[in-house]
């Protein structure tokens, strides 16, 4: 697996990867979320030159991350991948307060994940690192 920070990802490969977890919103305004992209912090999973996963990340770079989006492909989920994922993403913002996550399902796996990278549950759906305690 290679991870790239920043990628160039073409439209079809998003929409494809978008669709694999179900996220159907986002690919019916494919145009609005590669903008999106452009302005977030962006790490995306490869396998075979193959996108397979990312995260994207909104912050001020000094007290607060939004981890608006963390998905792996269906095919690809239990690999190891959003957890190299948000592991570098976690890593390039060390020196960030708050790191602050919103999960769209109320699944426990999700819960359970982000408890595993030291995230803390908030609120119903919502999980934080706080550095600054």
């Amino acid at each position: 697996m290679e991870l790239v920070v920043n990628p160039k990802i073409n439209k079809n490969e998003l929409i494809e990867l978008y669709k694999s977890v179900g996220w159907t919103a986002d690919v019916n305004n494919i145009d609005n979320l590669r903008k999106g992209m452009k302005k977030s912090y962006v790490i995306a999973a490869y396998e075979d030159k193959k996108l397979i996963g990312l995260v994207r990340a909104l912050s001020d770079y000094a007290t607060v991350v939004y981890v608006q989006d963390l998905l792996v492909a269906s095919d690809y989920q239990g690999r190891r991948v959003g957890k190299s994922l948000m592991h570098h993403l976690l890593n390039y913002f060390g020196s960030v307060g708050q790191i602050i996550v919103t999960a769209r399902d109320d699944d426990e796996r999700i819960g359970k994940f982000f408890r595993y990278l030291n995230f803390r549950e908030e609120s119903k759906n919502t999980y934080e690192i706080d550095r600054r305690d």
